[in-house]
């Protein structure tokens, strides 16, 4: 999808609200009005699912927010460079610039979290520099601090922050105050990476405030969401996402209901009332562990959650020749592992429900899967406005 919106007429434009549009990588669309915004994604979304003989249409409906609807952001610390003046603040913390992995820069707003969160960027970042806490450099792999992880739960006000760094020793004391007299954080959290890939993921996590987890409330189920689960980033846009997936469900009447990629629980949990059993497959312990705790806080007891990677589970499912009619695949961005697609095909289950935020990647393992399944619906939610991303579903049924 093209980010461009120069050659759009001028009544489709809009003014950008953030003063670091254009410099920063995080929304690319703030100068569209949002309906264009959408008008944009839906031909898009069109011409992706036309090469899968796709004709009609493809509606992508709006997120219930449109600013400060994110529940989770990832910021990266750096240094500055060339280096600044001997007692010059040389930390930055906040996002990427466009098109650069390798250059942040120091948010002083954002609309995606919540109106608190820049404020906590700022006290996090005077910290570092009253403390001479050194900033990582992607180049040199040289640094301390590396990431401030930021969840929050938009319907229970709950809210987690983690700092992410390399081995050493941090004042956690003066991490905490900091944290908390500019962010109503209710847990904080220090994890730490010492790997070289540029992920804000920890080998291990210390709890230094509150319980080490937030909780979440969607369509009437509460969901725990610890450091590095999956949820979805939209909650609001999630409850429309679940109630669109649980509206074809309820036209499918699954009885056995394979979720893959199930993250923290959130579909399977939503879908259980609908079918007869449920089983969610997840690679990330803790989203299990998540996924569990969650069956059992809502007394859900139809559903059962195994912590596996779906292309070596799913294959051996596929030769026991278990009895599946209903899958639902919500795979990373890259879409679904070469193993996982050939099992599938094995499996033949009846009707596969594909969720994906990589709509490219979607069809094109929805063209792999040509000949053993058919598009029969296809819909877009918008989980990512201002950016030129979005939630897509599709609902393939058995060709034979």
């Amino acid at each position: 999808m093209s980010a461009s919106s120069d050659s759009a007429p001028e009544a489709l434009k809009a003014e950008p609200r953030c003063r670091h549009f254009g410099e920063c990588g995080g929304c690319r669309l703030q100068d569209l009005a949002y309906e264009a915004q959408l008008a944009q994604k839906s031909a898009a979304l069109g011409a992706l699912f036309s090469a899968r003989g796709w004709t009609e249409r493809v509606e992508v409906q709006a997120s219930p927010e449109i600013w400060h609807y994110r529940n989770k952001m990832e910021f990266s610390f750096q240094d500055v460079y060339p280096p600044p003046p001997k007692g010059t603040d040389n930390v930055l913390l906040g996002l990427k610039r466009r098109n650069r992995w390798d250059k942040v820069m120091s948010l002083e707003e954002c609309h995606l979290l919540s109106p608190e969160s820049t404020k906590l960027l700022s006290g996090v970042r005077a910290w570092a520099w009253r403390e001479r806490i050194e900033p990582y450099n992607l180049h040199k792999q040289t640094g301390f601090l590396r990431y401030l992880v930021v969840r929050e739960g938009k319907n229970t006000g709950e809210r987690l922050v983690l700092l992410v760094t390399t081995k050493g020793e941090l004042p956690r004391e003066g991490f905490v105050k900091a944290a908390l007299d500019s962010y109503p954080a209710t847990t904080i959290l220090w994890g730490l990476n010492t790997g070289k890939s540029d992920v804000a993921l920890s080998e291990n996590i210390q709890t230094l405030h509150g319980p080490g987890c937030i909780r979440e409330s969607l369509l009437g189920r509460t969901f725990r969401i610890s450091p590095h689960s999956f949820f979805q980033t939209n909650t609001h846009g999630a409850e429309l996402l679940y109630s669109l997936i649980g509206d074809w469900l309820k036209g499918l009447k699954p009885r056995n209901l394979l979720d893959l990629y199930c993250g923290g629980g959130g579909i399977a949990l939503s879908a259980a009332g609908l079918c007869e059993q449920v089983m969610g497959v997840e690679s990330v312990e803790s989203s299990v562990q998540d996924a569990r705790h969650n069956a059992a806080e809502n007394k859900i007891s139809n559903v059962q959650f195994l912590a596996a990677k779906v292309e070596e589970f799913l294959p051996g499912l596929a030769a026991q020749g278990v009895e599946v009619d209903t899958v639902i695949a919500d795979p990373a961005r890259s879409g679904l592992h070469p193993g996982a697609l050939a099992a599938l095909k094995d499996l033949a289950p009846v009707h596969v429900l594909y969720v994906s935020c990589n709509p490219k990647a979607m069809c094109e393992d929805i063209g792999k899967l040509s000949g053993i399944f058919d598009v029969i619906r296809v819909q877009g939610v918008d989980l990512f406005p201002h950016t030129d991303h979005v939630e897509a579903v599709a609902l393939l049924r058995r060709a034979f």
